[in-house]
């Protein structure tokens, strides 16, 4: 198999106003590899992707390619014309036979992704159709080098199951950025970690990873141990006095200066989430009989669920299903055509909406959160300030008097999760919580929900996500819904033991003689 190098990068630094985003970056993308790329949100994952696909130019350094070479790239966001009809966007430019010759090519991978109408126009269609149709697009090209961000972002799981046993089997270069670890893990055979606008490259997929940075940062410990027993060393002869020799050699006062400026582990700043929290009344939520249409579009009916303690629930089911319906008819932001909601009197909402409130982006990070409170109380009864909640949030003083516009669209996730948070709701409700958030803030979210001791009610595509955090699962089935206890994969294990029963079935079920009978006995 070639492995030559098909794009490189020759000291490539980035800066984004007076921020140097990427710094001296010098490698080579590999004919096969499948490359993933970590780091927390802002750290310049997506500003990457786009230097690679010429979408924009370095500050300093060189982006050179194979003169070949063929690109494809998926944004995070992108940008489509509302009137184009499905097809149209996902079709090169050709000449009117080669288009009728090939179109069949790209209705097939429509098709598979689950969008059938071909001559709908953008605009109407569900974000995660435009995001299916985005994938299409990209996919169909045959591209050399196949770039994606968050391409798991709006899908179903259907569909990202299958994007990823696509990805697994294609024989060409991949490069992604991802909030799934499942799927970074199944598809990566190398990871690149960007930290303070440097890359650290790791071969092997994101357990290798994982595992690499955990011997590195035991190696980091016990040199910082040497390195402390040394200055430890070092001082006590220094501190000795005149009495103990004439004078105190030179190299040793540099050895201590050195020893002082030089340590070995890195000093990572951590998210801390912790909000004080009421008990929750013997009345925590009940659903009864919900049913909700569109028009003639019949989205689920007689929803019936009580909540219990501590109850920790995730929902899944195609695009378009009413999943985000049913949690707005759940606050109060939809009514239902029939049933009705009953929240208990000490039931107190945080609601994580998948499409953010809209930003005013002239309004600083620290004003954001003060209009809503300038006081806030965490679980150990401590009153913070907005300023050093927002510090707590990895939002230091100078990005609080950043304006929102020039925030990254994963710091404003993690902003947005902030003010979801902060007024210390019992009942938390997260729709599509994972999209944007980088891996570590997703981790000490998973983390404070281990802690909570209120009820959990998300929709999530991230297969890690759900595992990690839920006990209980509803599984949208047509128009109504089925209760499955126990994580994503308990249910994966389910679904795979009845389909494997009803093919048993169908194998000993006796195939019927549909001759006509001859009265004839022999």
């Amino acid at each position: 198999m070639n492995t030559d190098v098909i794009l490189t990068l020759q000291d490539v630094s980035k800066s984004i106003g007076d921020k140097e985003i990427l710094k001296n970056l010098s490698l080579g993308i590999h004919a096969f590899e499948k490359i993933g790329i970590v780091g927390v949100n802002g750290c310049g994952k997506t500003t990457l992707l786009r230097l690679i696909a010429s979408e924009i130019e370095p500050t300093f350094g060189t982006v050179t390619c194979r003169k070949d070479l063929k690109i494809s790239y998926l944004p995070q966001d992108p940008v489509f014309d509302p009137q184009i009809v499905v097809l149209d966007h996902i079709m090169p430019d050709l000449s009117m036979e080669q288009a009728t010759e090939e179109s069949y090519i790209y209705k097939s991978i429509l098709s598979r992704l689950g969008i059938h109408e071909f001559d709908k126009p953008l605009g109407i269609l569900s974000g995660g159709q435009r995001r299916k149709v985005d994938l299409a697009r990209a996919l169909v090209n045959d591209p050399d080098l196949l770039i994606l961000d968050e391409p798991t972002n709006h899908l179903d799981m259907d569909t990202i199951e299958w994007l990823q046993d696509y990805l697994i089997k294609l024989k060409k270069t991949v490069l992604f950025v991802t909030h799934d670890r499942y799927f970074l893990d199944a598809i990566s055979n190398r990871i690149w970690e960007i930290e303070r606008g440097s890359l650290h490259v790791s071969i092997g997929n994101y357990s290798d990873y994982i595992k690499g940075k955990l011997l590195r940062e035991v190696d980091a410990q016990r040199k910082e141990t040497r390195r402390q027993a040394q200055l430890s060393k070092e001082l006590q002869w220094l501190g000795r006095g005149a009495r103990a020799r004439t004078s105190k050699p030179k190299h040793h006062v540099e050895k201590v200066k050195e020893l002082i400026s030089k340590s070995y582990l890195i000093s990572n700043a951590e998210l801390d989430i912790s909000f004080q929290t009421d008990r929750l009344g013997k009345t925590i939520l009940e659903l009864r009989k919900l049913s909700k249409s569109y028009g003639s579009n019949l989205l689920f009916k007689d929803i019936d669920h009580h909540f219990q303690p501590r109850e920790r629930i995730g929902i899944i089911g195609p695009n378009g299903c009413g999943k985000t319906t049913l949690l707005r008819i759940i606050t109060g932001e939809e009514k239902p055509d029939a049933g009705s909601v009953k929240a208990g009197i000490n039931t107190h909402f945080a609601y994580y909406k998948q499409d953010e409130e809209s930003f005013d982006p002239n309004l600083s990070v620290y004003d954001y959160i003060a209009q809503y409170a300038e006081v806030i109380k965490t679980k150990d009864g401590t009153r913070l300030s907005a300023s050093e909640m927002l510090q707590r949030f990895l939002f230091d003083g100078r990005m609080q008097q950043q304006k929102l516009g020039a925030l990254s669209g994963g710091e404003r996730k993690r902003l947005y999760l902030l003010k979801s948070l902060m007024f210390g709701a019992n009942f938390i409700i997260l729709d599509e919580p994972t999209n944007d958030l980088d891996i570590r803030t997703l981790e000490i979210l998973e983390d404070y929900l281990d802690a909570f001791d209120g009820c959990l009610l998300v929709v999530s595509h991230d297969r890690f996500f759900l595992d990690r955090c839920i006990d209980y699962l509803f599984v949208f089935e047509g128009t109504s819904i089925r209760k499955i206890a126990g994580n994503y994969s308990d249910y994966l294990l389910w679904k795979r033991f009845n389909e494997e029963e009803e093919e048993e079935s169908r194998k000993a079920a006796p195939s019927r003689d549909t001759r006509p009978k001859s009265g004839i006995k022999g």
